[in-house]
């Protein structure tokens, strides 16, 4: 079974490479040696990109926002050029938007789960070996479906390189996930400024939703448990250790060992000073 999974895993990536077209329209595949050959000659003729530094402010406009507005703690964009930095937006944005559906999809398949007659049930994390246990062409079928549109998006962005492309280039008048696709029109009315900071709320939604679904991922790896019986089981305690604190017997249990237990402290300054002293605070 993980054969096969590896072998869709590989038509996929196969697929989203465009051929070229013959005279007739026909598609061809180009030989690995010529392939090669022109690449390596292009590569003679132009001075190679990755050696030019770009700035990333100039590059991508968005995407910088409050309280870190420029945050490449381990320098990654030093060195790179222009092309590099826009594919690297394509794979946040790419990313980002598959994590925020995933993350929303593993609190609703938990809680609300029509589809497959609702045997499907238990942590989201098990999801995948109870629906392939049950109907195992589903997987097979949602693997091409996205094949389909991966190839779609792979020729619509990227560069092709059996047309004088760069390899793993994205187009010169591509926008790092811009695929025209508003069916709501949402972006009919707006301002350049209002784009942009839609687009930034993207990017940090996004941001969030990766580090929240790997968090959701191993939570549940763990205990096995769903998301919201884990936010239960951590409310729970919580309440409880906050009723603790109101029992008499806990009370007089740690007076025993600290008598100011649950004392107010005594005020021995001027509450309408301390304004004036935290400006004095930088003079010490």
């Amino acid at each position: 079974r993980s054969m096969l999974y590896t072998i869709g895993f590989l038509a996929l990536a196969a697929s989203a490479a465009p051929a070229p077209k013959t005279s007739a329209g026909l598609r061809t595949r180009t030989p690995v040696r010529r392939f090669l050959t022109n690449a390596n000659a292009r590569s003679a003729a132009q001075p190679s990109r990755t050696s030019a530094r770009a700035d990333i402010r100039a590059v991508l406009p968005t995407g910088a926002t409050s309280p870190a507005p420029f945050f490449d703690p381990l320098e990654l964009s030093k060195g790179a050029d222009e092309n590099t930095i826009k594919r690297w937006r394509e794979a946040e944005l790419t990313h980002g938007r598959v994590s925020m559906l995933g993350a929303l999809g593993f609190l609703v398949a938990e809680n609300f789960h029509p589809l497959f007659g609702g045997d499907i049930t238990g942590p989201a994390i098990d999801h995948f070996q109870q629906i392939d246990d049950k109907y195992p062409g589903f997987w097979k079928a949602l693997l091409f479906t996205i094949s389909l549109f991966e190839s779609y998006r792979s020729t619509y962005g990227w560069s092709d390189p059996t047309k004088g492309g760069d390899l793993w280039s994205l187009k010169p008048e591509y926008v790092p996930g811009d695929l025209k696709f508003d069916p709501l029109n949402l972006l009919a009315d707006k301002t350049d400024a209002e784009i942009e900071e839609l687009k930034n709320k993207e990017l940090n939604n996004g941001r969030l939703a990766m580090i929240s679904l790997a968090g959701i991922i191993a939570q549940e790896l763990i205990n096995h448990e769903t998301i919201v019986d884990t936010w239960r089981q951590i409310l729970d305690t919580e309440e409880k250790a906050a009723l603790g604190l109101t029992d008499s017997d806990f009370q007089e249990n740690v007076k025993s060992i600290d008598p100011k237990f649950l004392t107010e402290p005594k005020k021995d300054y001027d509450p309408n000073e301390v304004g004036k002293l935290i400006t004095e605070l930088p003079k010490l």
